[in-house]
């Protein structure tokens, strides 16, 4: 389907252009022989479906693509990447759906406050999951306050300081992946989980195992430059890598329901990364305190906080992207077994600045080395943008999908799954006092297309059916709510 502009005043009805018959965009065509295998109308077929809703008395099949990247037709048959459950179906509704209130009003254009989404809720097991992160990661940062303290001659009062320098990065960086977090906006308890994590389980257990093993190299060679290279070009990418991708495991244990692609990866493993920097930050720069004095603790910030700060985002952001795009195409239990070759990319390019950061080659080097460090930020940033556009596309798919059956309309659909049509949609739902029942419905419409994704990948699961029988009720309450309100 081609997006339609929205024009003020004016509303195109999508349905007249397009002719051929109703019919879902699954990749597993529905029974019977009236669809070719790529789910077309076969020549002859009826032009109106049985039991067809009202406002779609003609129904007419739109083609909304069908991406190779969203196709999870390719998935073996059989071994432990198969699917456990057969593939799933979409139901039409057993009513005839409500002409939609969008479809019928004229709107008017006015640049309006942008409120917060509500955010979906969580089980319980996730707050009691971030409940004992939280104490953890105080437990963790005590303990380097202690160490501070009773290590140095410093006054305590740089430790706070050197803290409030490593939240400075941390801020910044939640900031960004909060802008990128709009399209379907993530549980705020599962991003503090992400945050809690890198800066305690997986910053401490770094923080052991990599003295442990500079201390074995020491111990078996004698050479104290040979374990601090071991230590930081060899046994740091390793462990912290996996230490940091951990928590991605955990995430997509915890709520696979909002684990769905490679956008959702992206943002639990930045702010992972981001999480353990924070902790590690506060290390690095109380070392420097103690080195070089308050001018080197802000040139080291200045290094650190500011020209890398997104180092560690980067590296276990790449874990997540693979993990995410694994488990969108080709279920949860491919996400589980591509983890340590995910852990790869991020591997090699820790290695490769810790590798060059220890060589000690003066301004030069270092020049070099944060222009390649800025260059790579700048190529990082652009992906996240790519795989917001990519989110909103499978949205719009998978949405299709549901308006092929009659769920809603497809000008719903355009309006669901595009920034422009968002933007429209809060718009004339302001003008009618049903914004928060607009925001409601495209943040609950983005969860269902994720959840049909999850279908095709992993199978027709009991538990993921139910809660895609929800979300349509869901869907057809906020509808009728809003027919509600524009009459």
């Amino acid at each position: 389907m081609h997006n339609a502009d929205l024009v003020p005043g004016m509303i195109p009805d999508l349905l007249d252009v397009e002719t051929e018959a109703l019919m879902t965009q699954s990749p597993y065509p529905p029974q019977g022989g009236q669809y070719m295998p790529n789910g077309r109308p076969r020549p002859g077929a009826p032009s109106s479906a049985p039991g067809a809703p009202s406002f779609q008395s003609q129904p007419r099949y739109v083609d909304y693509g069908n991406p190779r990247a969203y196709d999870t037709s390719v998935r073996p048959a059989s071994g432990l990447t198969a699917a456990r459950y057969a593939p799933a179906q979409i139901q039409r509704p057993q009513q005839a759906q409500p002409q939609s209130a969008w479809a019928t009003q004229t709107r008017r254009v006015q640049e309006v406050a942008q409120a917060p989404v509500q955010p979906p809720a969580v089980s319980i097991v996730v707050w009691l999951s971030l409940i004992v992160l939280g104490f953890l990661a105080l437990v963790v940062l005590g303990y380097f306050f202690l160490q501070f303290v009773t290590g140095s001659s410093s006054n305590p009062i740089w430790w706070p300081i050197s803290a409030f320098l490593a939240l400075i990065s941390l801020v910044l960086i939640s900031g960004m992946i909060f802008l990128a977090d709009r399209w379907d906006p993530q549980p705020f308890p599962l991003l503090l989980i992400a945050v809690f994590w890198g800066a305690a389980i997986a910053a401490g257990l770094s923080y052991i195992f990599n003295t442990l093993n500079s201390t074995i190299v020491y111990t078996v060679t004698g050479n104290g430059e040979l374990a601090n290279w071991v230590g930081a070009v060899v046994s740091a990418p390793i462990v912290e890598e996996l230490t940091k991708g951990l928590g991605l495991l955990l995430l997509l244990i915890l709520a696979r329901r909002y684990f769905n692609g490679p956008l959702d990866g992206m943002i639990y493993g930045t702010l992972i990364g981001a999480g353990f920097a924070f902790t590690e930050n506060i290390l690095y720069y109380t070392r420097m305190l103690e080195a070089a004095g308050e001018i080197g603790l802000l040139m080291n910030f200045g290094m650190r906080g500011i020209l890398n700060i997104f180092g560690h985002a980067i590296y276990t952001s790449l874990t997540g992207v693979i993990v995410g795009f694994v488990v969108r195409k080709w279920g949860t239990i491919t996400g589980f077994l591509v983890f340590l070759p995910a852990l790869i990319p991020g591997m090699l390019l820790h290695a490769a600045w810790n590798f060059f950061a220890s060589m000690g080659g003066g301004l030069g080097l270092l020049v070099v080395m944060f222009g390649a460090e800025m260059l790579l930020s700048l190529i990082w940033l652009i992906f996240i943008v790519v795989l917001i556009w990519d989110e909103s596309r499978l949205t719009k798919v998978r949405l299709g999908d549901y308006a092929n059956q009659g769920w809603l309309t497809h000008e719903e659909v355009a309006m669901l799954a595009t920034w422009k049509g968002r933007r429209e949609g809060k718009r004339w739902a302001d003008q009618i006092g049903a914004r928060k029942v607009m925001k409601r419905f495209i943040r609950e419409s983005a969860d269902l297309a994720s959840i049909r994704q999850r279908l095709l990948a992993d199978g027709a699961n009991p538990k993921v059916v139910s809660t895609e029988s929800m979300l349509l009720q869901r869907l057809t309450a906020n509808r009728q709510e809003l027919l509600s309100y524009s009459g």
